[in-house]
């Protein structure tokens, strides 16, 4: 099983001192930095590797973030569910989710939670398919996401 952990943390230098984000850790390693592995050879091919990993944690400053909803298989926050039944999990690293977000299907069972299906709605010919699943304890993913929720 993967392990996840979420946590408030300041949003960047690029923004306001008391903006946070929502930042995750997948397995100890934050997902941005997971995703740009993943996103480095589309990237290169477009000659553009800046882009590959630019995310940011949702920001929970602009509007309020329906936890359960978000990252728990719900209907997420409105600005924040895409086609297909799929959420954000991670922001474009200007702070607008909707600019180009890192989107998931999350499905949850008694027992789990899967993020697959991966897709960058701004780059549709990038190549996710080797990128995931990962499927978290169901107990271990609620007491980390209610660890915020406070």
């Amino acid at each position: 099983m993967d392990e996840v952990s979420f946590e408030f943390a300041p949003a960047g230098e690029d923004f306001p001192d008391d903006l946070r984000q929502i930042k995750i850790e997948v397995n100890g390693v934050e997902l941005p930095e997971l995703v740009r592995e993943a996103e480095l050879p589309a990237a290169r091919a477009d000659e553009d590797e800046e882009i590959a990993g630019n995310y940011i944690g949702l920001v929970a400053g602009y509007m309020r973030i329906d936890l359960a909803g978000q990252f728990l298989g719900g209907q997420g926050t409105p600005m924040f569910t895409g086609s297909e039944g799929k959420t954000a999990l991670l922001g474009c690293g200007c702070g607008e989710v909707g600019c180009s977000p890192l989107m998931a299907r999350v499905t949850v069972t008694d027992d789990t939670v899967t993020w697959n299906d991966f897709e960058q709605p701004t780059r549709p010919d990038w190549d996710y398919e080797h990128f995931g699943p990962f499927t978290f304890d169901r107990a271990q993913y609620e007491r980390a996401l209610m660890a915020i929720a406070d």
